[in-house]
């Protein structure tokens, strides 16, 4: 009979397994701290239970298949740990994303809000020029000369900066989410 209940007889089956088990525990691929723990949280476990054992095989059974059961389940937790910052990580990128998205939209709103404020020429200018028409192009289109778009353009712009200094607070933000 093997009877773990003074610390002595406790030091004499730690000394003779904690190495053992600590090398066991390596077969499911969990760092040395982790084996570490879980062989001394089995020992602690048997000092406060005071358990008893009929025999060297039944004792070196236990402790073995102890070490096993305890290992699985840290690389169940480990597992769900991983999982879950995972998904956070992807619940994270999704909310930066879209966070940024209605920045970006609340921007181009307000900026064509800006630009239907200008008037006759300058507003038909700014928005040709948003669809992606070259000076010389608007040019032909309105039947106008090229240097005159861009004298329009010019004036255009003036105002608009003025105007889209209310916009600060909002490109502020949206150069942190880049």
């Amino acid at each position: 009979m093997i009877e773990l209940k003074n610390k002595d007889q406790l030091d004499i089956v730690f000394k003779t397994y904690y190495k053992a088990l600590v090398n066991y525990a390596g077969n499911y691929s969990i760092d040395l701290d982790e084996r570490e723990d879980i062989v001394q949280d089995i020992f602690v476990y048997l000092w406060k239970q005071k358990m008893e054992f009929p025999n060297h095989t039944a004792l070196k059974a236990y402790l073995y298949t102890t070490v096993r059961n305890k290992c699985l389940n840290v690389i169940k937790h480990n597992k769900v740990k991983k999982d879950f910052e995972i998904s956070q990580n992807i619940d994270t990128e999704d909310d930066n994303l879209f966070q940024k998205q209605v920045l970006e939209e609340e921007i181009t709103r307000q900026l064509y809000q800006i630009i239907n404020t200008l008037k006759g020429r300058k507003r038909e200018i700014i928005l040709l020029s948003l669809k992606g028409m070259k000076g010389p192009e608007i040019a032909k289109k309105l039947k106008i000369e090229a240097q005159t778009v861009r004298a329009i353009k010019a004036q255009a712009y003036k105002i608009i900066k003025e105007k889209i200094k209310d916009l600060g607070y909002f490109l502020n933000l949206l150069i942190t989410y880049k």
